[in-house]
């Protein structure tokens, strides 16, 4: 594998890299609120790099690179279509793989299952996306984190598979307390104005992962004190199927 900071942040490349390695967070010690920082809610699926190139028939092709670049794609058959809802290729998204469970919550056993041998539980993959690296064929990681997102935003279709992953500002606190109560992982938070530094682990992007002890919504029998902003609705627009 290539060097990843050799790869030109700025030059006009019209073809992808074979392979990248994703840019990595570091631990936060608590949640925390910040006006420099887009708060993201995380399952704890896969990690991969969606490739978006030409294809045969004038059909786009689809890799989906983890982090040791093995391509999952040939594993999960039902999300070759969403290369064709991003415009702008060839392109390539940062995102997270999961399978939801029923109840829209990460199950980790199905998403194990089928990376490893394709078995099916009945539960459709989805690809929750956050970022965007390359776009017309011209790398984007020299470009801020919100500059990126808003191009994203405006190339992706979303449908049931392909879902852009939407964040907040300021409202960390807030977001982790929701992500908490719904069972999620965490939450990222990611500097807006960073560049995208592949094959880095960087202190622009912070990882908050819930605690153990912490009770999803959906177990807790008394009430619970719902945060006094509008988080819970921005939950209740991810992949729930309450």
């Amino acid at each position: 594998m290539s060097d990843q900071l050799s790869l030109s942040l700025t030059g006009d490349i019209t073809r992808l890299p074979h392979t990248l390695r994703p840019m990595m967070p570091r631990s936060a010690e608590a949640p925390f609120n910040s006006s420099d920082h887009v708060f993201e809610p995380n399952w704890g699926g896969r990690r991969v790099l969606a490739f978006i190139e030409p294809g045969r028939q004038g059909k786009p092709n689809l890799r989906l690179l983890d982090e040791n670049g093995r391509d999952l794609a040939p594993h999960l058959p039902e999300l070759a279509y969403i290369a064709e809802l991003v415009g702008e290729p060839p392109a390539i998204l940062d995102g997270e793989l999961v399978v939801p469970d029923k109840n829209g919550r990460m199950d980790q056993e199905a998403l194990v299952g089928r990376l490893a041998d394709g078995q099916t539980t009945g539960l459709s993959p989805v690809y929750l996306v956050f970022d965007l690296l390359w776009a017309g064929g011209r790398p984007l990681v020299a470009q801020p984190l919100v500059k990126r997102r808003e191009r994203l935003a405006k190339i992706v279709t979303p449908s049931p598979e392909l879902v852009v992953v939407p964040g907040v500002v300021n409202d960390g606190l807030e977001l982790h307390f929701a992500v908490a109560q719904q069972g999620l992982a965490g939450v990222m938070a990611r500097h807006m104005h960073s560049p995208y530094l592949p094959g880095r682990r960087s202190d622009l992007w912070r990882w908050i992962p819930t605690q153990p002890g912490e009770v999803p919504l959906h177990l807790v029998t008394e009430p619970v004190a719902a945060p006094t902003r509008p988080v819970l609705a921005l939950i209740q627009r991810l992949p729930f199927d309450d």
